[in-house]
């Protein structure tokens, strides 16, 4: 029993620690404009392994606005 102690503290610390898992990322894209025929929103999804938090922000990163020739192209990314 002694011996069984320490190595159930040591499973205990272990489990409630940080652990990196699997997130997905999920980024939609919406394009507006005057030009006629432009895409409809597409979703885009990929998969991030981290830690909950540094996943958050590596996927809020992948978001970016552009705007050429009068359309503009509005990716906005979250962890799904």
């Amino acid at each position: 029993m002694k011996r069984f102690l320490p190595f159930l503290a040591i499973v205990f610390v272990m489990a409630l620690s940080s652990c990196t898992r699997e997130y997905i990322c999920q980024c939609v894209v919406k394009y507006t404009g005057n030009p006629p025929g432009l895409p409809d929103s597409a979703v885009h999804e990929f998969k991030i392994q981290d830690k909950k938090k540094d996943a958050a922000s590596k996927c809020e990163a992948n978001s970016t606005t552009v705007t050429q020739d009068n359309v503009t192209m509005d990716e906005k990314c979250r962890l799904y």
